[in-house]
C-alpha cells in the first residue's frame, strides 16, 4: 500500500494546525502596497453635511504607497499635492486582517487591509471632521 495517502492525511492536520500568517497573502505587511481609493465619505460636525464619491472630489489622493519597512504612507509620483504621513502602530489581527494606525498632526487615522484580497479601508479624524475612504491594495 502507498504511503501517498498516509503523507497527504498527515500534511492536511499540520497545516490546519498551523498559523494563520504562515498562509498570509501578499498584504500582511512584509512587502511595499500601492492602494487605490475607490469611494470616500467626508462630514462635517458645524454643518452636518457629508459629501460622498469619489476621493478626488474631498482632496483625497487616488493612489497611496504604503513602505512598511519604512513606516510611511505616501503619494505616488502622478499626484499634484505630494503627502505622507508616519505608521505608528501596525498589528495582526486574529481574524486575518492587517490594522495601521497613526496621525499626521492635523489628523488621527487607522487603516485595516484584508491580508488574503487587500481589500483596504480608512477612516481619519480631525477636529469636527471625519473621512471614510473604501479602496483596494496590490504589490508595488
Amino acid at each position: 500500500m502507498s504511503k501517498l495517502p498516509y503523507f497527504s492525511l498527515l500534511l492536511s492536520c499540520l497545516s490546519a494546525l498551523a498559523p494563520a500568517t504562515l498562509f498570509a497573502g501578499d498584504f500582511d505587511g512584509s512587502k511595499p502596497l500601492i492602494c487605490a481609493a475607490i469611494f470616500s465619505t467626508e462630514c462635517h460636525a458645524e454643518t452636518q453635511e457629508c459629501v460622498s464619491g469619489a476621493p478626488w472630489k474631498i482632496n483625497f489622493p487616488v493612489f497611496s504607497e504604503i513602505d512598511f519597512k519604512a513606516k510611511l504612507i505616501s503619494t505616488v509620483d502622478a499626484y499634484k499635492n505630494e503627502r505622507q504621513t508616519r505608521i505608528e502602530s501596525m498589528d495582526h489581527l486574529p481574524d486575518g486582517r492587517l490594522s495601521l494606525h497613526g496621525d499626521d498632526g492635523v489628523y488621527s487615522w487607522s487603516m485595516l487591509i484584508a491580508e488574503d484580497t487587500g481589500s483596504a479601508t480608512l477612516a481619519a479624524a480631525g477636529e469636527e471632521v471625519g473621512f471614510i475612504i473604501f479602496g483596494a491594495c496590490t504589490v508595488r
